[in-house]
């Protein structure tokens, strides 16, 4: 499939601060698992674990990838991260500017 034509995912992953996110998402770029992470601070999350209603102060990572890198960006998230049980989920992009996908997809690794 061309570069161009690449189907991109943006990849919502929360972290537990922007320490952490900003570390995570050097280490995805560098990887060239993806062209961008936006790092969103302050973000307040409620939530159900381990039979208990919890709330904690994150961090939201916006990250745009291509659907062949997700799983390779899943394992990378998952080595990183320091929850039992993070938060990653991939959005299909179905639309949006035709040269910001290609960008996108032109600088993920193959």
């Amino acid at each position: 499939m061309p570069k161009s034509k690449a189907e991109i995912l943006m990849v919502f992953v929360t972290v537990p601060g922007l320490k952490d996110g900003n570390r995570m998402s050097k280490e995805i770029l560098t990887s060239r698992l993806a062209a961008c992470v936006t790092v969103i601070p302050g973000v307040r999350s409620m939530y159900w674990w381990e039979g208990k209603l919890a709330r904690a102060k994150e961090a939201m990572l916006v990250v745009k990838t291509t659907r062949s890198q997700y799983r390779r960006l899943e394992r990378k998230i998952l080595e990183l991260h320091s929850y039992k049980v993070p938060e990653i989920i991939a959005v299909p992009v179905v639309a949006g500017l035709p040269q910001y996908i290609e960008w996108v997809g032109g600088e993920v690794a193959n």
